[in-house]
This record gives structure tokens, C-alpha cells and sequence, in this order.
């Protein structure tokens, strides 16, 4: 979990070092200069290229240079494609199946065991804080010497710096260990743990809202993009417009994404669901702006885990702090190899000798 967590604090730095000409736009042609295409052109280009394939997701560039970012589906293959906005040509394809990375997300999520993975993740997680709170006593030493658990001397036996190094990476990590327990835990069990907050303080500014939709066919025309982002422009003056979630079924929602902040900012948006048909207002989810204490509480949980959002110190904290866990693993196992099954193993040898 410390390797594969540390590795996606960094997951967007890895994708865009490892597909460079996918994320950033050539250079644009002489004509097309100063004149980039609008979303509709895209999605277009998109349908037309793909037109087996469903739409899930749709990026519009977070910064100038970089391409248009379109998430298809068909049954349960995704296939992510990138548009060059300013001529919405296809520049190229990514198949999420063959990339190694999210192999990785899938192991530090779901233990590559799916629905059964993420419940022994979060039974690990609800472990980790009784393996802390009994190391915590196992290391004081008193109030004396309490600040001896903090270094290390590396002039002693290799066993007492085995040890210096359990107690050291343990003391100093406390907080943090803890952190990630808890909010381990809500990511395994979110419902749950919003259910329990919820009989304490309104969680109801956390949660995306509540809407019906009219029934429709599902050949019926939708209402133009211009109008509807138009719209959330109105409803949403002080934000950008930062992308679009497609409904997955004709009497689905349409979501448009309206940034207050930075446009891969999730948990600062505007959500403004949409009658895709009629282009009515359905209703809107200004997240991150959470007046209840559960409500604020819920919010941080998932940010806080991941460590995402404060820039890249935060994301190189989180990283080194991430690694702390496999040193405790092995310095930990050291000590019980040094305590107890060295013994049990010279005992189990003097035995067949």
C-alpha cells in the first residue's frame, strides 16, 4: 500500500512523462492560429471517429497547448482519446486495460481482487491503527526519555538500529499513519461511514443532490452545448467551464463542470446537472462548499488521503511519508525474526542435529 500509494500521489506527472504526445497539442497551423475549436466540434469529431463507442467523460484542455481529453466506453472497455483543439483531428488513443498504471491503482485499491479486494483493504486499514497505538507503548520510554524514540544511533549493532529505525519512522509518522488509516476505512466503506456522520451532523452539502428526470426515447435530439454551457456560465459566473459527464442511460443526467479554482480540481466545482433533451436545469452541487461540520468532514476525507490538491510539496511529503510504511514493514519484521523465530529456528535445528 506505501509503494503503490506513493507511486499515484504522482499519477498525472507519470502519464503525461510517459505519453507526452497525448496530453500536449502540436503546434497549430498557421490558419487554424488564434482560432481553436469550440467543445461541440470535438465531441463531434469524437462520435464520428468512434460511433460504436458511448461517451463517459470530456476534458477540455487545463492549460493552453494540451489537447481535449474524451473518455469512451463500450460494454466495460475504456478507451481514453485526445483531441487536438485546434483542428479536433484525433491526435491518439490510450487503452487503460494495457497501461501499467492503473494496473497499479487497481492493486492499491482493490488488491486486483475487485468488490472482495476492497474489503480486505479496509480491514487492513481498520488494523493499522491498533498495530500504531501498540507500538506507541511498546516505544515510550517514559517522560524522560521519551525523546530517545526519535533518533537513531548508528553507532550501535545493526539490531539496535533495526530497532532505532522501527521506533524513529513509527514516531515520526504517527499522525499521518493514522491519517490514512481513517480515511482508508471511508474509502472501503463510504456509505457507511457517511451514514454514521449523518446522525451527528447533516452530511446533505457533501453528497450530490437528488433529482427525477422526465422519461425520453433515446434517439431524441439533445439541446445545443453552446446554450447549456452558456448556462452554467449564468449559474456559475465566477467559474470555468472545466468538462462534461455523459449519462449512461437516455433518461440519464448531463453534468457540466464549472471550476472555481484549478480545472482538475474536483472537489472545487460546481456540478450543474442538466436535462440533456430540454437543456433544463435540474439542479446544481457547489462542491467543497460545506456549511455543516459532517459535510466538511466527509469532503476532507478523500482529499486528505490522497494529497492531491496542495500543490507539489504536498504531493513529495506524502510520497516520502508513503514509503515510511514498507520500512516499518521490514524493520518490524527484522525485530521479530531478532526476537522470536531466530530462537524457535536455532531450537528447530538443534533438534534434527
Amino acid at each position: 500500500m506505501g509503494i503503490t500509494g506513493s507511486i499515484l500521489v504522482f499519477e498525472k506527472e507519470i502519464e503525461h512523462a510517459a505519453y507526452p504526445q497525448l496530453w500536449h497539442a502540436p503546434a497549430p497551423p498557421q490558419s487554424t492560429r488564434n482560432m481553436p475549436v469550440d467543445f461541440t466540434s470535438v465531441i463531434a469529431s469524437v462520435k464520428s471517429t468512434y460511433p460504436h463507442h458511448a461517451l463517459s467523460v470530456a476534458y477540455p484542455p487545463d492549460k493552453p497547448g494540451d489537447n481535449y481529453e474524451v473518455f469512451l466506453y463500450q460494454d466495460r472497455h475504456f478507451l481514453y482519446v485526445f483531441v487536438d483543439p485546434n483542428t479536433a483531428h484525433i491526435v491518439g488513443t490510450l487503452d487503460p486495460d494495457k497501461s501499467w498504471l492503473m494496473w497499479v491503482i487497481d492493486l492499491h485499491f482493490h488488491l486486483l481482487a475487485g468488490k472482495t479486494g476492497t474489503i480486505l483493504n479496509g480491514v487492513g486499514a481498520a488494523c493499522l491503527p491498533l498495530m500504531s497505538i501498540t507500538g506507541l507503548i511498546i516505544w515510550w520510554a517514559g517522560l524522560r526519555n521519551w525523546t530517545r524514540g526519535l533518533t537513531v544511533n548508528f553507532h550501535a549493532r545493526w539490531k539496535r538500529i533495526n530497532f532505532d529505525l522501527h521506533s524513529a519512522i513509527g514516531s515520526w509518522t504517527l499522525a499521518i499513519v493514522f491519517m490514512w488509516a481513517a480515511t482508508g476505512v471511508y474509502l472501503a466503506w463510504p456509505r457507511s461511514i457517511e451514514s454514521m456522520v449523518n446522525h451527528f451532523s447533516s452530511i446533505a452539502s457533501a453528497r450530490p443532490p437528488t433529482f427525477k428526470l422526465p422519461a425520453h426515447n433515446e434517439n431524441e435530439p439533445w439541446a445545443s452545448w453552446q446554450s447549456m454551457i452558456q448556462q452554467a456560465q449564468q449559474v456559475s459566473p465566477n467559474a470555468t467551464f472545466a468538462g462534461a459527464f455523459f449519462p449512461r442511460s437516455a433518461n440519464g443526467a448531463l453534468t457540466l463542470l464549472m471550476a472555481r479554482g484549478d480545472m482538475r480540481n474536483f472537489n472545487c466545482m460546481d456540478y450543474l446537472y442538466l436535462d440533456p433533451v430540454s437543456g433544463k436545469q435540474l439542479a446544481i452541487w457547489h462542491r467543497g462548499i460545506n456549511p455543516t461540520s459532517g459535510g466538511k468532514l466527509i469532503f476532507w476525507l478523500s482529499p486528505l488521503h490522497f494529497g492531491s490538491d496542495w500543490g507539489l510539496m504536498i504531493k513529495i511529503l506524502w510520497a516520502a511519508f508513503g514509503c515510511s510504511l514498507p520500512l516499518l514493514s521490514i524493520t518490524g519484521a527484522v525485530m521479530f525474526w531478532n526476537r522470536s523465530l531466530s530462537k524457535k529456528w536455532k531450537q528447530l535445528q538443534g533438534n534434527r542435529n
